[in-house]
């Protein structure tokens, strides 16, 4: 679903009709969903210390820790379907990208990120951003350097996974990945501070990110600032955006904030999966100021 406009509209009749787009959105994506406490958790297993997920040819295996995962105000403790959708999607992407399918999916192809530079916002355990730059809050840093150190062990020519110093992206290879994951502290209540690497991030990545009106102005201003912002450590990159839906208000919210600075496009679901997540939803977002 494309709810972007054109350009050449008067500039508050534009904004108008992207908060109305946005409105219609959220009605249309809570309408289509199954009224059936099932369609969740199709993937994640909260009961388990790991998580053990096939994508990209490889066996990821990642660490949860559940026992923080009923504490109020605590997130990213768990993997949730969200980033194993958003996973496979990029795999999906990158197979189509590799095998050249001429196929209604051409579109799907533009989102492969193999030998891109990558950022994941809010990454949590970090499935879905591993072996790129992960970001998240103090608190869920020590399990995201764990899940790190894990897949460059295993999956990385290069095991020494990096926190400190200038930042980097790792960029992947078919069987391994030249460098390992590097794990950053984001805070997005705090004021954005990213080392500006010599190759701005092209991608960003954000699995199940919102929660709560203030995590949604919060997150849609960090994307702002990263993608919008010229002398950013992301200027032009798009975000690619996983989302399990919970609270339709959140989502207009979000989607409401974002919608002037981006074309917002909510993407397929991936076909590999073993079955439908029909509770989560992919978003692209394509910064305007790049057009």
């Amino acid at each position: 679903m494309e709810i972007s406009s054109d350009e050449d509209e008067d500039e508050d009749e534009a904004l108008e009709k992207r908060v109305r787009d946005a409105a219609a959105e959220t009605l249309v994506t809570w309408a289509l969903l199954p009224n059936t406490a099932d369609a969740r958790h199709r993937f994640d297993d909260h009961g388990s210390d790991y998580l053990i997920c096939d994508v990209a040819g490889r066996r990821i295996r990642v660490a949860q820790n559940r026992a923080r995962q009923g504490e109020l105000g605590v997130t990213g403790c768990c993997v949730w379907d969200a980033a194993v959708v958003l996973a496979r999607y990029l795999e999906w992407a990158d197979d189509l990208r590799v095998s050249r399918t001429k196929t209604q999916a051409t579109a799907t192809v533009l989102d492969a990120v193999r030998g891109l530079r990558c950022l994941e916002l809010g990454a949590g355990c970090g499935l879905a951003g591993l072996a790129v730059t992960l970001t998240d809050r103090d608190e869920t840093l020590f399990l995201l350097e764990r899940n790190a150190r894990n897949f460059a062990a295993e999956h990385c020519q290069d095991h020494r996974p990096r926190r400190s110093g200038k930042m980097s992206a790792a960029v992947g290879t078919e069987a391994t990945c030249c460098s390992p994951p590097c794990a950053r502290h984001l805070d997005w209540s705090e004021p954005l501070e990213l080392d500006h690497p010599e190759t701005p991030f092209q991608v960003i990545l954000a699995a199940d990110c919102l929660y709560s009106l203030e995590g949604a102005a919060a997150l849609a201003a960090v994307v702002n600032a990263l993608c919008c912002e010229p002398e950013s450590a992301a200027f032009g990159a798009k975000v690619l955006l996983s989302q399990e839906l919970r609270a339709p208000e959140v989502l207009e919210s979000f989607l409401e904030k974002v919608i002037r600075a981006f074309r917002v496009s909510r993407l397929p679901s991936p076909p590999t999966l073993e079955q439908a997540a029909p509770c989560v939803m992919l978003y692209r977002l394509q910064p305007r100021c790049t057009h």
